[in-house]
C-alpha cells in the first residue's frame, strides 16, 4: 500500500504501512481551572497499520483520520505539524 497526501501548496507526502502518524483535535474549555483554555487532544498515535481493517479500507481510514483531526505529524522524528486544511486530496499509487 502506498497512498499520497497531496497538499494545496503542491507537494505530496507518501504514506505506507510503516508510516508513523500522530493526529490531534483542537479543544477549548472556558471551564478549565487554569489559564490553559485552548489545547490539542491526541486522537491517534502509531503506524498506519495500527488502525487497519482491510486493504480496501486504507484510503478511507486515512481520509477519516484527516477529517477528524485538526493537526497531524507524519514521521516519528518529525518536529513539524501539518494543519489538515492544507490537504487537497489523497491518491493511491
Amino acid at each position: 500500500m502506498a497512498i499520497k497526501i497531496n497538499l494545496v501548496e503542491g507537494t505530496s507526502i507518501e504514506i505506507t504501512e510503516d508510516t508513523y502518524i500522530i493526529a490531534w483535535k483542537y479543544q477549548s474549555s472556558l471551564m478549565a481551572s487554569n489559564d490553559d483554555h485552548y489545547y490539542l487532544d491526541c486522537i491517534f498515535k502509531g503506524n498506519f497499520e495500527d488502525g487497519k481493517v482491510s486493504e480496501q479500507d486504507e484510503e478511507n481510514k486515512l481520509e477519516g483520520l484527516i477529517s477528524a483531526a485538526d493537526w497531524i505529524t507524519i514521521g516519528k522524528d518529525n518536529k513539524n505539524s501539518l494543519k489538515t486544511t492544507a490537504v487537497l486530496s489523497i491518491t493511491r499509487n
